[in-house]
């Protein structure tokens, strides 16, 4: 094999590498930017009553010993069984309590549940989303400042790679690949 050869083999694998990792990482930023979009996506309300409560210790990785997870079900008025886990006090609830359940339009999940005068907010919370979006952004501009910079492959090609990820990146994250 000749140098030329390995040079044009070696660019070929780069530029396929490049795509792969533009691809990852858009997949990466459009996942997380689709959850914080259905963090706070519209909600409708539901009435319900709990109907069992259930007390249990942390799941694996908790970090206080005093905390317990509490795990209600709640026959809601729409006709469906809601089943809500959460960490602390604010699902110690009795059975037949009446509740008001916050349901996200986007995916179904319950934003928020309202007892008496107090609201739990179930939401996921969005540090570790916009963490990931910094890194992959992050990422994603030193593979092409190392593209470009180490004259690997063309800037053309290489910003040709980074448009083919970040074009099939929200096709990937719909799907679900």
């Amino acid at each position: 094999m000749t140098v030329d050869r390995f040079t044009r083999v070696l660019r070929k694998v780069f530029f396929t590498a490049v795509a792969l990792v533009s691809l990852f990482l858009g997949g990466v930023v459009c996942l997380m930017c689709q959850v914080l979009a259905g963090r706070d996506a519209p909600t409708y309300r539901v009435d319900g009553q709990v109907v069992s409560h259930e007390q249990g210790a942390l799941p694996v990785g908790g970090g206080d010993e005093d905390a317990e997870s509490h795990t209600i079900a709640v026959d809601a008025a729409d006709g469906r069984r809601y089943r809500i886990t959460a960490v602390g006090p604010g699902l110690d609830l009795p059975p037949g309590q009446p509740v008001a359940l916050d349901v996200s339009t986007a995916d179904g999940s319950i934003a928020y549940l309202r007892a008496g005068g107090s609201v739990v907010d179930l939401r996921s919370g969005v540090v570790r989303p916009v963490l990931l979006i910094i890194a992959s952004l992050l990422a994603l501009g030193g593979v092409y400042f190392g593209a470009v910079r180490l004259n690997v492959y063309p800037p053309v090609a290489t910003w040709l790679a980074l448009a083919l990820g970040a074009l099939l990146a929200p096709v990937a994250v719909f799907v679900r690949v």
